[in-house]
Parts: structure tokens; sequence; C-alpha cells
């Protein structure tokens, strides 16, 4: 180990002022310039805006009691572009896609066609109605009178066809499908189809009756027929072509087929019989 003079150590060491001065700067320069060094080569030279945190906001609260006037609103948001083109489609289904009913009524049925729709039906019904027992009662020696009756007669008949007859095929549908739970666990959605959609196809339905209530005023009794079966083949035939897909997967397809037109004949036979029709024999 090398001899070290304690007395060296132990005295004091003059430095002159210039050289304490001196040195003091340049150390303290060079921190200032490390630190600067430093924070210029860690900055990115890039500006940032800085971002916004937004709170989830919860959302609105959609769930009415189903007596409620807000639980229909979503079923009379609908343009008019829409109700005319499910009024042309229920007439002429080659206009739409096969997948039509799945595509847009199933996903988004509405209650407003359907209501303007039977409306306008029950009043056709009874004005037209009166109009062919005027024509009737011509030649006759009777006061012919207006039968205010054929309104409420109209409005029962078209009322109960509209909601009970799809209240029945949707109980139907619903206990009489093969439940294939690969295509409902795929889709997330029922094979079904719901009680609203029925509702708004069987309305949309009797869009057809309007121009052949009109037609039936003409007291020609094998003409009246004519379009009693075209009324009834075309309307059935629009619910078959539409629900086509779950009726395909119940146990008795022949007889829920069968039971649609069949209802719709019996409707369109109903009404020109009691409404409209001339008999063969006058007592």
């Amino acid at each position: 180990m090398a001899n070290i003079n304690t007395g060296e150590l132990l005295n004091f060491q003059d430095y002159s002022p210039e050289h304490n001065e001196r040195s003091a700067r340049i150390d303290v320069e060079a921190v200032h310039t490390n630190q600067y060094n430093n924070s210029m080569s860690n900055s990115s030279y890039t500006y940032e805006e800085p971002k916004i945190v937004e709170e989830p906001q919860s959302a609105p609260q959609t769930n009415h009691n189903f007596w409620t006037l807000e639980y229909y609103q979503k079923y009379f948001d609908v343009h008019t572009s829409e109700v005319v083109e499910r009024i042309i489609s229920s007439v002429l289904p080659q206009k739409v896609s096969r997948n039509y009913f799945d595509e847009r009524i199933k996903g988004k049925p509405d209650l407003y066609g359907p209501i303007w729709i039977s409306v306008t039906l029950i009043f056709t019904i009874a004005v037209s109605g009166n109009i062919a027992n005027y024509l009737q009662s011509i030649n006759k020696a009777v006061i012919w009178r207006y039968n205010y009756h054929l309104v409420s007669y109209a409005a029962t008949a078209i009322v109960c066809y509209v909601w009970l007859v799809p209240l029945a095929l949707w109980a139907a549908l619903k206990w009489t499908t093969v439940p294939d739970g690969q295509d409902e666990m795929e889709t997330q959605t029922p094979s079904t189809p719901t009680m609203i959609s029925l509702f708004c196809l069987y309305g949309y339905s009797l869009s057809i009756y309007i121009p052949v209530a009109i037609l039936w005023t003409i007291p020609i009794s094998w003409l009246q027929w004519l379009l009693v079966l075209m009324a009834a083949l075309v309307s059935g035939a629009v619910l078959i072509f539409w629900l086509l897909p779950a009726l395909k997967k119940s146990k008795y397809f022949l007889i829920l087929t069968s039971a649609i037109i069949g209802c719709h004949f019996l409707l369109a036979a109903g009404f020109m019989l009691y409404f409209f029709h001339v008999p063969d024999s006058q007592p």
C-alpha cells in the first residue's frame, strides 16, 4: 500500500478565487446541459390533444307496462314509404324478396298500417253494402233507407278476424313447431313469429278487400263469387308466402296452410253474402 503523507492531508490547501468560481460555473452549466439534453431526447415533438373520457351513460328506460300508451309508441314509428311498400307487397309479393317478412316485418312490426287498413275497410264495406242494396231495390216498389248497422257489423267481423285469427295461429305455431336448438343458438331469435308481427301481417293482408268491396256493388252473381275466390287466394297466398319458413317447421304444415286459406275464403264469402249478394229468387 502506498505511503500517504498525513501532514499534507491535514493541511489546508489554498485555491485562488478564480479557480473556485470557474469550477463551480462549469459544474452548474454541465448539470443544466445534461438535464436539457435528456429532456429533449425524451420528447417526441408531437402534440397530442387531451382525451376526454366520457362516462358511460345509462340507456333510457324503455320497458313500459303492457297497458300503457308508451308501450305501443314503437309500433307506430313507421314511415309512409314503409307502409306503402308493405301494402304493395301484400298484393304483389313478387315485388319483394322471399325473406321480406323475416327481414322487414318480423324485426319491425307496426300497427299503424293495419289499423288504418281495417278502419278503411270497415267504412268501405258499409258504404258499398248500402250502395249495393240501393241498386238492388231500384226496380222495387219499396222505400230505400240507409242501414247504419252495417258499420257495426263490419267492424265486429273485421276486428274479431284481425285479432283472434292471428292469436290462434300464433298459439298453433308455438305449440306445434319442432324445436331446433342449433338454429336458435346461432341466430338468437325465436323460430316462430311474434304475436305483434302476425297482427301486422294479417292487417296488411286485408288491403286487397278494399277495391274488391267496391267491385262487389256490381249486381252480377258470378262476378261476385269470382271476386271472392280471387281475394281469398291472393291474400291467403301472401300469408303463406311470408310465413312459409315458420310453417315448414310445424308438425301440422298442411293443416295450418289449409286453415289460413280457409279462413280467408270464409271471410270473403261472408262479406259478399251478407253485404252484397243478390238473391237468385225474389219473394
